[in-house]
């Protein structure tokens, strides 16, 4: 996969696609940037260093939408699905054996300190469960000008800055799909795939495990560092280059074959048997024994290229507010100000307007319910139904989502992977009518008659809309309820008061010894439910846009074929793809206590029997038309393995469950219908 100009101007044959260091150091030429066609830069300055990062698996170019041949013992097929990892400490290296340290250039988005991120997947084919379009193959600095003779570079994160916090931390450390915990840290270094003949996934996360901290970001030391060192030596920067051939970890790995009761692959664990050989060849230690010799990276003779002075790389933020933006937000410490689209700026008199209209029942069409009704406060925005009640009577497929932290979602419904704007999803309910839910398809007219006869609400969409001549209409209906839904930002629950504002005392200890079980790497709970929000993924104000993951938790396997109950089929019904079948968003945890019945069909009823479905590692539906053993569904995701908890543990990991709760949250007026009983309308 080509990501910059430098590389897309080659004409190397397969080394084009393997990973290719070019540093031009002396020789009168610049660096590069990611994006498309050549870059013309101004007179070269001898000291600027381009290295260029192209990955290839056993001799084939890493591509989204390719096939690999022969990878492992059993010669697999794999269609790569993810690789993505950070290098720090780049330095050259003089015949002398000096080092010169290259000054990295300090670009905001891919770079920060020593610190790189190289992004292989562009969200298209088997990425497009993770990561996003945007994708970085270059390291850019300067160095002191010389002859140099090799290269050296560590692959991680380094120590002082991977126990942080993704939510807040600055880009290229705000990725929080690789974020592992604050004791874990970051993943170093992602490479994800598909086993075909197995149907299978294939996974290599990299990152320092026996982390010894406090879960806050206070760390103090790791067992297992795991950070890779790289040292190239014959290495000319003016014409050679370096390659990296991931098929090489696997050479003595059979990758159709997963030890028992462990993630598909290698999850970074000395436990698991899977690491053995990769991490041999990355050179790292494996359960106790020494360090192998690095087979990854190689010197590729003849691959340096020409690299042009860069222009600062612009990826596409997910959302720009545009002025004016008169909305003081309150949010709870550690939170990052939630991303707001350019075409819909806040104002006090906007999230006032929104929250009106949300409580307000003129918005179905018999008048009986409003978005409130599937979406109550003291419930954290959730409805405790197993499936939503639509206002007509007719029950919905799928249980209602709780609108906890919304605005920090990639992703806003169960299955759907396209609805990402809240004023696009208000439509659905509005609108829509398979289900009916507020049964206003076809009645826009009437919704706006009605709105239109309020003389409030002819007050409010024209203080909210005042540069619109005709502020009454349904793209500002939309607008307002989303600015709204916006604010509904819980961040004070006792995890936040202990984690956030170290207040010691918040959380039990029973609470405190389940956070650590959440975090463990057993449970693996926080692959899914990970990051500040709880959930699969982050998006705030600024950030790139990682598409959220959707993973099959082995709740359904009917007749034994992966298959899950109509219409619920997950991201099956908008791909097609056999592998979806069942794969469901993750929602966020927080204030998971008052959002009972849990499931996207609201099948388990209590946090207790939700810990045991995972303990097991699918749920067993012994008879019926949906009877099958999800344990052993063929599409359930690798971090749902099933693992084993005494009771104490299993109570323990509920109590921290529970310590997400955020009671101020449930009752903030800011929230609450502005509506009096007796005048609802």
């Amino acid at each position: 996969m080509r990501a910059d100009a430098a590389v897309t101007s080659r004409a190397i044959g397969s080394a084009a696609t393997a990973l290719a260091l070019a540093a031009l150091v002396g020789a009168g030429c610049g660096s590069s940037s990611t994006g498309g066609g050549a870059v013309v830069g101004p007179t070269p300055d001898p000291g600027r260093v381009g290295v260029t990062f192209v990955a290839e698996v056993n001799g084939a170019p890493f591509a989204c939408g390719g096939r690999v041949a022969g990878v492992g013992t059993s010669a697999a097929t794999v269609e790569p699905s993810d690789l993505r990892f950070y290098v720090s400490e780049v330095r050259l290296v003089d015949a002398a054996g000096g080092e010169a340290p290259v000054a990295l250039d300090q670009d905001g988005v891919w770079q920060l300190d020593d610190l790189a991120l190289l992004d292989f997947e562009d969200a298209t084919g088997r990425c497009s469960a993770t990561g996003s379009p945007e994708t970085n193959a270059i390291v850019r600095g300067s160095v002191v000008p010389g002859d140099y003779v090799g290269i050296r570079f560590t692959v991680g994160v380094p120590f002082e800055r991977n126990h942080g916090d993704a939510a807040t931390a600055p880009s290229p450390l705000d990725k929080t799909a690789l974020f592992w915990n604050w004791n874990a840290g970051y993943r170093f270094l992602v490479f994800d795939g598909w086993v075909v003949e197995s149907a299978s996934e294939l996974r290599l996360h990299v990152g320092s495990t026996r982390c010894d901290g406090d879960g806050r970001g206070h760390v103090t030391g790791c067992g297992n560092p795991n950070r890779i060192p790289v040292d190239l030596s014959g290495f000319d920067p003016r014409r050679d280059g370096v390659v990296a051939d991931f098929g090489a970890l696997f050479v003595d790995t059979d990758v159709e074959r997963n030890a028992p009761q462990t993630p598909p692959g290698c999850m970074g664990s000395t436990n698991d048997a899977d690491c053995a050989g990769p991490f041999a060849h990355l050179g790292l230690p494996f359960s106790g024994g020494s360090a192998g010799v690095q087979q990854l990276f190689r010197v590729g003779a003849g691959l340096a290229q020409p690299v042009p002075t860069p222009a600062p790389p612009t990826p596409t933020p997910i959302a720009t507010t545009a002025p004016p933006d008169d909305y003081t937000w309150r949010l709870p410490a550690g939170f990052p100000k939630p991303a707001v689209p350019a075409d819909n700026p806040m104002s006090e008199v906007k999230v006032e307007l929104g929250r009106r209209l949300f409580y307000d029942t003129r918005l179905s069409l018999n008048q009986t319910q409003a978005c409130a009704s599937c979406h109550r406060q003291e419930l954290a925005f959730s409805d405790a139904r197993a499936v939503a009640l639509g206002s007509t009577g007719e029950l919905h497929p799928r249980n209602a989502q709780s609108l906890t932290n919304v605005a920090y979602n990639g992703t806003l419904t169960w299955m759907n992977p396209n609805l990402v704007r809240l004023e696009d999803q208000m439509l659905v309910p509005l609108f829509g009518e398979e289900p009916i839910e507020l049964g206003l398809g076809g009645r826009e007219d009437v919704l706006l008659q009605r709105l239109s006869d309020d003389p409030d609400y002819r007050a409010l969409f024209g203080d909210a809309f005042p540069a619109d001549a005709d502020p009454i209409s349904v793209g500002n209906l939309t607008k307002a309820i989303a600015a709204f839904e916006r604010t509904l930002i819980s961040g004070n629950s006792p995890y936040d008061r202990y984690v956030y504002q170290g207040d010691d005392a918040a959380m039990s200890e029973s609470a405190k010894r389940g956070m650590a079980v959440f975090f463990n790497g057993l449970t693996e709970c926080d692959h899914c439910h990970g990051g500040l929000n709880f959930s699969s993924a982050l998006m705030h104000d600024g950030s790139l846009r990682d598409t959220a993951p959707f993973e099959n938790n082995g709740l359904y396997n009917v007749g034994g074929t992966g298959a899950y109950p109509e219409p619920n089929t997950g991201l099956f019904a908008f791909t097609g793809l056999p592998r979806d079948m069942g794969r469901m968003k993750p929602p966020s945890l927080r204030n998971v206590e008052l959002t009972a019945p849990y499931m996207h069909d609201g099948s388990i009823a209590t946090l207790e029997d939700v810990v045991a479905h995972y303990e097991r590692g699918g749920r067993l539906t012994a008879s019926g038309p949906d009877a099958g053993d999800g344990a052993i569904s063929p599409n359930k995701s690798q971090f749902v393995t099933g693992f084993p908890l005494s009771a104490t543990a299993r109570a323990d990991l509920v109590e921290f469950l529970k310590s997400l709760t955020d009671r101020e949250f449930i009752a903030d007026p800011r929230f609450a219908s502005p509506f009096a009983p007796a005048a609802q309308p």
